[in-house]
């Protein structure tokens, strides 16, 4: 069966996940959508149930192979293209575009690479998209919604009005780019 978003462009946007890089061609993060996007239950008042998210086993092969805070961006690279994921073939190549990324982090700390830094992560979105969510600047998204959010919020759609939007949509989607936002 095919997964049908329902979700608003309103609370995809409040919820961090909506690419609007290209404001003619918003997309959905599949990452961020996925990984934060209700996915845990309730188990009981003490405890939730919560899907594994992906990117935390690819940071913790990363931190294994590193073993420090920091690493040059080739230590990162040579790790990341030893490590596989479920997207991502081994020993594969990554673009020069997020190459010069990972070096422009570490150009902007003395020459090594923060693992646990915004930068990273949004580096490591780029390297892992469908597995990495990409990490927005603090107080720019908002990771659930109150109740008085919810009832301002029209928080999905009825299926006239996605119908509606996905006519009214360009035909070609565009490649999507390495666009990283500087402040760590």
């Amino acid at each position: 069966s095919a997964w049908q978003f329902q979700e608003s462009i309103d609370y995809l946007r409040q919820m961090g996940m909506l690419d609007e890089s290209d404001v003619s061609q918003p997309r959905v993060i599949i990452a961020n959508y996925l990984y934060m996007h209700a996915d845990c239950i309730d188990g009981s008042y003490f405890y939730q149930y919560c899907c594994a998210n992906p990117c935390e086993d690819l940071m913790s092969k990363l931190e294994q192979g590193i073993q420090a805070p920091y690493a040059t961006p080739d230590e990162i690279i040579g790790l990341v293209l030893a490590t596989p994921a479920r997207s991502t073939p081994a020993n594969r190549s990554l673009a020069p575009a997020l190459v010069r990324k990972l070096e422009d982090v570490a150009d902007h700390h003395g020459g090594v690479v923060p693992l646990h830094g915004r930068l990273f992560a949004q580096w490591m979105h780029f390297a892992y998209p469908h597995e990495c969510p990409y990490p927005h600047l603090s107080g720019t998204t908002k990771l659930s919604v109150s109740l008085e959010e919810e009832a301002e919020l029209k928080l999905s759609w009825s299926e006239s009005e996605m119908r509606s939007y996905v006519e009214s949509s360009p035909d070609v989607p565009k490649a999507i780019g390495c666009d990283m936002q500087d402040p760590e």
